[in-house]
């Protein structure tokens, strides 16, 4: 509990802590090859310079041109639309990705890819001061700061309770300690009944989680897919299942690392938690 407190407090620090890294001149023409960074460019103001996304996008920027995958880029479309700047992310893109976007001469900056609350705060404020618009990422993330502070006041005489969080089916895929849908179970007051584990996306089987016994089960959508309950429904031996406390969330709501998604995400499971209290 104290932990997570500290780190939203660090988020406000680094919010007006303030940056030197300013790109000039300012880049016209922006390409970004992660969902994530896409959404900050809008947070920031800045869709007017994006010119190129990939296909996997926030449904406000469907009218840009499509660069490729995560996984599968459109070189040739890359080039020929003659960006002053490709923003990457660690998360998102390959290494040799990146050194072929280099190598044919092309100014890629890469941020890192965030398993931490102020992870994403400081990349945003990063992002915000190399464009120009530090104050404005400033502000935002002093916004999101306060609202999760509200929030953490508004639970902290809940009782605390048992999760699952599921982010695949086939393969059973959970989430350790150390990442950031970790934290929306931590900044909750709530044990991550995988906290332990020590890879961060751990396979498990379902053995493990009837042992473990959670009150709430969390089901991530897979991208492109529809969301199932299955194979749970049929085991009441789980308090989740016998309590009727299993909730299924949007892959797009709890998976994009910034810090105005991070906040959103965090809404939503302790509305889900906490029926009432926000």
């Amino acid at each position: 509990m104290q932990r997570a407190w500290l780190i939203i407090l660090l988020c406000a620090v680094l919010a007006s802590a303030g940056r030197t890294e300013v790109l000039e001149p300012l880049p016209g023409r922006i390409i970004s090859l992660a969902p994530s960074i896409t959404k900050e460019l809008y947070d920031l103001g800045l869709s007017d310079k994006l010119i190129g996304v990939t296909c996997y996008r926030p449904e406000t920027a469907s009218s840009k041109e499509i660069v490729g995958s995560l996984t599968k880029l459109n070189f040739e479309k890359i080039i020929s639309l003659k960006p002053d700047l490709i923003l990457a992310s660690k998360d998102s893109n390959t290494k040799s990705d990146i050194e072929k976007l280099n190598a044919w001469g092309l100014y890629v900056v890469v941020l890192d890819g965030c398993e931490s609350f102020e992870c994403m705060c400081r990349e945003f404020e990063r992002l915000g001061s190399m464009l120009g618009k530090a104050e404005k990422s400033r502000v935002i993330i002093d916004e999101v700061g306060q609202r999760m502070q509200y929030i953490r006041s508004s639970i902290s005489t809940q009782k605390p309770l048992k999760i699952f969080w599921q982010t695949g089916t086939n393969p059973l895929v959970s989430i350790s300690d150390n990442t950031f849908a970790g934290e929306y179970l931590r900044f909750a007051g709530c044990e991550n009944i995988f906290a332990d584990v020590p890879v961060r996306y751990p396979r498990i089987n379902i053995e493990e989680v009837l042992v473990r016994n959670p009150d709430v089960i969390f089901i991530v959508s897979e991208m492109g897919s529809n969301i199932t309950t299955a194979p749970w429904d049929n085991m009441p031996e789980i308090s989740a299942v016998k309590n009727a406390r299993i909730y299924t969330i949007s892959a797009d709501l709890v998976c994009q690392p910034t810090p105005r998604m991070f906040l959103n995400g965090f809404e939503a499971v302790i509305k889900s938690l906490y029926p009432g209290v926000l």
